[in-house]
């Protein structure tokens, strides 16, 4: 039983967050009526990061209706005739994640973790435990299945779990139960859901695998697609509604004030679209649109987005357009990521085109001519290399750094062959980079790909950045974290891109100097991939990105210098301490009892006195 001071304090902090969450989702549509200044509390120490050449570092900024106006070098003196927002802290232009999935985040914090399970017994334990949290909701039934993600068969021996495996346990094995691998490539399913199946099993469309050894239960990439969602119960708006909300709760806390969504179906996006029109959200999200039937041309569908008409924002730019999203490969873990050559420790296979080059081609050339951004999945190098091709067919083979009027972007380019490297940097595509899949992959990389393979053509970062002067206007690779799949936490990614070591064990296979050290990002860099090179992705440079004058009023607050220490270390002892998004604050560390889940590093919230704290809100 909780006690009652615990379940006081638990329901205040609930109630807290939720209250500033509201207040600020109203405040961001509102104009200012005057300018506010903000200053950081210790200008001796403390500083405003601002990404601009003429003035690095600032002590104070001024905002007005959710625009910098003003960044100041010291702080004015006012004679007590303007107030000040003191900001007790460093403070940093608020966080992008290029690459991200908002509504399946939003869905996995609602669902079952399995991301450090070591084997198909704890697996059923954590199952278990997730129905005894949520007994008599429902979960399991024909309407109501039990979703979880994170699991890995390489903490299996290698093996891919099975559904038999599932129900070894009887208090699992009549329920309706599907499980997301870590890469979201590939699920895991209980023997209820197969059983809606015919037997024998159907044939897996082209670029999708079931798998059967050593027994059915897991479908991947298009079998998945095909065959088993289209099983699953359908959320309701309601359901969707309140995912989006809990994710940008969480997203916030971690500094994050954009995100862009990397595939969403337009019936989804007409949910963020009123939840923009009533102002609902906490985050800018720029939304890759994807068809209905993936990796296909679908006007018709748009259509359905009439919001965007006539401007490529909406609800006081809180959501875009970010054009479309192609799918070219699996991912490494499954062995779906498309190769040139077969796969080290799988020689009898190269992975899975999603879908074949010829057919790539076209349907970027139809997005193309209809004016879109065109977004391409792609993990392996014959993906990667398909996706190049696709590009520069639509580009031209004459094009030198031309794609600056139309940022066509590779989304993950985790392993592209060198040459394609060089054409990448001569066509100016965007890569959009993962930090910690480098940090997640590095424990089997190795053996996927081989030492050759591995070292001259995956995972680069630093050989993607552009030389000085870049000669276009190409600023670099623009970074994310590609949530649910990894942690969200910005910090996270640059450290792994800083260290290019494990940000949950500070570890690598080549040691304390980092995996393929020579790839290193610095911190500005890092920073910068978060950030400005983000903003240049959704064509925002000049606009978001920055604390400049003229640009949207979105910052983070935290309590550690991270721009003094080149080694990264600081990276994972700080915290965040308030998020902004339209000059608004959207999260205030102080104000919740609870630790960021995405940092298992960060010290314990400090205690405050909530009742007075509610007190003086609502009667000061």
């Amino acid at each position: 039983m909780v006690g009652a001071t615990g379940l006081t304090l638990a329901c205040t902090g609930i109630l807290t967050t939720a209250f500033i969450t509201l207040v600020a989702s109203i405040l961001l549509q509102q104009n200012n009526s005057f300018p506010t200044l903000h200053c950081v509390a210790d200008p001796t120490i403390q500083y405003i990061t601002t990404l601009d050449p003429s003035l690095p570092k600032a002590n104070c900024f001024r905002v007005q209706d959710g625009i910098f106006t003003e960044v100041l070098g010291d702080v004015p003196t006012t004679n007590g005739k303007e107030e000040i927002t003191w900001l007790d802290g460093y403070v940093l232009p608020g966080f992008i994640d290029s690459h991200g999935h908002i509504l399946q985040y939003g869905e996995m914090l609602e669902s079952v973790s399995l991301y450090d399970v070591k084997s198909v017994e704890q697996m059923r334990a954590r199952i278990k435990s997730f129905l005894q949290e949520h007994k008599d909701e429902g979960y399991g039934t024909r309407e109501k299945w039990v979703r979880g993600i994170g699991w890995d068969q390489a903490n299996f021996g290698g093996v891919m779990p099975t559904a038999d495996e599932l129900a070894a346990d009887p208090a699992l094995s009549d329920l309706y139960i599907m499980l997301d691998r870590v890469d979201v490539h590939c699920v895991l399913t209980s023997k209820k859901v197969l059983d809606l199946l015919p037997i024998p099993l159907p044939e897996a469309p082209p670029g999708g695998v079931i798998v059967t050894d050593p027994g059915p239960g897991v479908f991947c990439d298009n079998a998945m697609d095909a065959i088993i969602y289209p099983l699953a119960p359908v959320p309701d708006v309601a359901q969707k509604t309140r995912w989006f909300k809990t994710a940008m709760r969480e997203l916030n806390k971690v500094g994050i004030v954009g995100i862009g969504n990397a595939g969403m179906r337009p019936d989804d996006v007409v949910i963020l679209g009123g939840m923009a029109e009533k102002g609902d959200l906490s985050i800018r999200i720029n939304v890759m649109i994807e068809c209905e039937e993936r990796n296909t041309y679908c006007p018709q569908e748009i259509d359905k987005l009439k919001f965007f008409d006539q401007q490529s924002s909406f609800g006081g730019n809180m959501l875009m357009l970010g054009g479309v999203k192609l799918f070219a490969d699996g991912a490494l873990g499954s062995w779906g990521a498309a190769l040139l050559e077969p796969y080290s420790d799988k020689p009898e296979t190269s992975g899975t085109m999603l879908i074949n080059e010829t057919e790539l081609t076209s349907v970027v050339k139809d997005w193309y001519e209809a004016g879109f951004q065109v977004n391409i999945h792609a993990i392996g190098d014959r993906a990667n290399r398909a996706a190049v091709d696709a590009f520069e067919n639509v580009l031209g083979p004459d094009c030198n750094n031309c794609n600056s009027e139309r940022r066509l972007r590779i989304e993950h380019a985790q392993i592209i062959h060198p040459k394609d490297q060089a054409r990448i940097a001569k066509l100016g595509i965007i890569p959009s980079i993962q930090p910690t899949h480098a940090t997640s992959d590095m424990a089997y990389a190795l053996s996927r790909l081989g030492e050759s393979r591995l070292s001259h053509s995956a995972y680069r970062m630093r050989s993607l950045v552009p030389p000085v002067p870049p000669p276009s206007r190409y600023p670099g690779p623009v970074l994310g974290s590609d949530f649910p799949v990894e942690p969200a936490d910005p910090f996270a990614g640059m450290f792994a891109a800083v260290r290019r070591l494990s940000p949950s064990t500070h570890t690598s296979p080549s040691g304390e100097n980092g995996w393929y050290p020579e790839e290193r990002l610095s911190i500005e860099q890092a920073l910068r991939g978060f950030t400005e090179n983000a903003a240049y992705g959704w064509f925002k440079e000049g606009k978001m990105g920055g604390i400049q004058v003229g640009m949207l009023a979105d910052w983070v607050l935290i309590d550690e210098d991270i721009m003094g220490d080149e080694t990264g270390w600081t990276l994972t002892k700080l915290e965040t301490r308030e998020t902004w998004v339209g000059g608004q604050k959207v999260f205030d560390y102080s104000s919740t009892f609870n630790p960021n889940p995405s940092r298992p590093w960060i010290k314990w919230p400090r205690l405050v006195n909530v009742w007075t704290w509610i007190w003086r809100l609502f009667w000061i």
